[in-house]
């Protein structure tokens, strides 16, 4: 007869914690505080014990109500999304100041001085080798993406500053009680990591709308208008060929593109470009130039299909009794433009 091994009392209770913690899932909590214990140890061979006192989903507001005045803040960086914050207790800072100067945590009385950027460089590789461990130990877990990627940013100098920093809308607020060098200095340490939006709000922002596809399908008239003018209606319907108008010489350097509506869309500078007239979009300085004085009609507008550049002079135009003008018509009087060119 073969004896079957029995469990051992660690091994029943290994199960049982994996069974109550879902089959091995780590909380953000848990494996946060694991992380600062590891590397705490592996720097300095430093023994710190992190005791989870808070795990919660917070407003940006409340999470700014949470920082104490007296703690150390220190922005935490990420490559793409936004950052986050760590307050550490003043006890904490001292202990890991002293263990990276001294060897050993001391326990002088911790003084009232203001924080400074070398304090706040002393708890970097503490947070450099805590966060990459906690986004190992979360990596299995699709939920938890948005906890990678994250370091040491900087000194935050207060917390009206730090609340600045905050840009999201919700924060995964982590608290510990934190024990260095068997209870030799005892403080908190707070973490804030922002929530990605809704599962139901990202969808809603990635799905197209009604109307998309159609719209996008919808044709739109675009002008582009040299410069503008206002006569009176029976000056216009007296026009006839061969009338000589007087176009203003800022006509020739600036244009604006114009939707349906006098909707402006953008304004830029005339130029050709491969042999083709072209606007450099961004450059122009007015939409619409005033008219120079002078007798006789003045400044009159140009709506065409293309952009003339011109050479600044007065230019002498054959209508044909209407006031749009063909650009082919334009183009063939003027002179080539000079190609604007990058500084």
């Amino acid at each position: 007869m073969i004896k079957e091994p029995t469990e051992t009392v660690l091994q029943r209770k290994a199960s049982a914690q994996r069974r109550a913690l879902g089959g091995g899932t780590w909380s953000v909590s848990r494996a946060l505080g694991r992380a600062l214990s590891i590397s705490a140890d592996a720097l300095w061979g430093l023994s710190l014990v992190a005791r989870p006192t808070g795990d919660e989903i917070v407003a940006v507001d409340r999470a700014a109500s949470r920082i104490d005045e007296d703690q150390l803040l220190v922005i935490l960086e990420h490559e793409t999304g936004p950052r986050g914050l760590m307050a550490l207790d003043r006890d904490v800072v001292t202990g890991l100041i002293d263990v990276q100067t001294l060897g050993r945590v001391m326990r002088f009385p911790s003084d009232a001085r203001a924080f400074t950027p070398t304090d706040a460089a002393m708890t970097a590789p503490l947070i450099d080798a805590a966060l990459p461990r906690l986004a190992s130990m979360l990596s299995a877990q699709p939920d938890m993406a948005h906890m990678q990627n994250y370091r040491f940013g900087a000194l935050v100098e207060d917390v009206q500053t730090a609340s600045l920093a905050l840009d999201a809308e919700s924060y995964h607020l982590v608290a510990f009680g934190v024990d260095l060098a068997q209870e030799t200095r005892s403080g908190g340490i707070l973490f804030l990591f922002p929530e990605p939006p809704k599962l139901a709000e990202q969808d809603k922002l990635a799905s197209p709308g009604k109307h998309e596809a159609v719209l996008k399908l919808a044709p739109v008239r675009m002008q582009a208008v040299l410069t503008r003018i206002h006569i009176a209606l029976d000056r216009a319907q007296a026009l006839r060929p061969g009338d000589v108008l007087t176009i203003s010489p800022q006509t020739t350097t600036s244009a604006t593109l114009v939707l349906s509506g006098g909707h402006v869309v953008a304004r830029g500078t005339l130029g050709q470009m491969d042999g083709f007239r072209a606007i450099r979009i961004g450059t122009g300085e007015t939409p619409l130039h005033k008219p120079n004085p002078g007798p006789g009609l003045q400044d009159v507008t140009r709506t065409m299909t293309g952009v003339v550049p011109m050479e600044p002079k007065e230019t002498k135009l054959d209508y044909g009794g209407s006031l749009d003008v063909a650009l082919s018509e334009i183009a063939s009087q003027l002179p080539e433009a000079i190609v604007p060119q990058d500084g």
